[in-house]
């Protein structure tokens, strides 16, 4: 057979590594321009999902009225009070955005200083970090109240009215080449915040996130933990692959890249093996290269089998 690769060994490490250790690269080489270019190209992946985050807010609110009526809309405003007076400290609530980082950290490389522009960079991550998870996780207490009021149904329900907005960008990349679709979704994943790995095969891309920039790090820092009453949904149901106990957030992966990508394309796209429950641990993705491709359905997690 007649291998089909898009790219080197070596290009895949390249684009595996994160945007820190190409900023000590570039630091290395004395690279301004391109110091600069990367990091613009940083921050406006960071500015995306922001924006795709209050896009997502706004949905579920919106889709409250739409479905609930006022009463609907009320329940989830008084839910968002109770979430920020929980929300664990009060520095990640912020309404304003860092400032940009470029100019000055390609000002404290031209000095010679590459402690201090790295440290710009930390402090201006951290600044962005805490942006983007306080929207992560004030709509992953509204859709937890979503589900307990209402029930899996109308989870779903939410995230289909959601759904339709992300799937039409992911499915304007669909036409690209696979190589290209490929560099969007790293670039896309580390704007928030993913430490990852590519390999590639003939048939497809896997991406193994250790640790994924969203659910996992939900996880990991505390926020099941910190008193905001977030769900994990363990219905035997689409929105939790059938029985498999999932985080709230997760649970738009098994509608949005399973159903709907189903019912789009005939194949679930992209294939994301989250870990089930509250495993804080790696998360791979299946970019196959055909997103038609047949094959993708038999990787989708399921429910565990019930003990013999």
């Amino acid at each position: 057979m007649v291998e089909v690769r898009v790219f080197t060994d070596a290009a895949l490490r390249d684009l595996s590594l994160s945007p820190r250790a190409r900023l000590v690269r570039r630091l290395g080489a004395s690279d301004g321009a391109g110091l600069r270019d990367e990091l613009t190209a940083l921050e406006r992946e960071h500015r995306g999902q922001r924006e795709r985050y209050l896009d997502w807010v706004t949905t579920i609110l919106a889709t409250a009225a739409e479905r609930h009526g006022r009463a609907g809309l009320r329940l989830l405003t008084g839910r968002t009070l109770t979430f920020f007076a929980a929300y664990p400290g009060v520095e990640p609530v912020r309404d304003d955005l860092p400032a940009p980082m470029a100019d000055e950290v390609a000002a404290a490389a031209d000095r010679g200083d590459t402690d201090g522009a790295l440290a710009v960079f930390d402090r201006r991550e951290a600044e962005w970090r805490s942006v983007i998870d306080v929207l992560r996780d004030w709509l992953s207490a509204l859709l937890s109240q979503v589900y307990a009021e209402w029930g899996p149904d109308e989870l779903e329900a939410f995230h289909r009215r959601r759904g339709e907005d992300a799937l039409r960008g992911l499915m304007a990349d669909i036409d690209r080449p696979a190589g290209d679709r490929l560099v969007n979704l790293v670039r896309l994943l580390q704007g928030h915040f993913t430490e990852l790995v590519v390999s590639e095969d003939d048939e497809k891309f896997t991406i193994v996130q250790d640790p994924c920039g969203t659910c996992a790090r939900q996880v990991l820092d505390g926020r099941f933990a910190a008193g905001l009453g977030l769900a994990v949904v363990d219905d035997e149901h689409p929105v939790a692959w059938g029985g498999r106990a999932t985080t709230i957030y997760r649970t738009h992966v098994p509608i949005w890249h399973v159903e709907m990508a189903r019912e789009r394309l005939g194949a679930p796209w992209p294939v994301n093996l989250c870990p089930s429950g509250l495993d804080g641990g790696a998360c791979t993705i299946l970019l196959y290269k055909d997103p038609s491709d047949p094959s993708a359905a038999a990787r989708v997690p399921s429910a565990p089998a019930e003990p013999a």
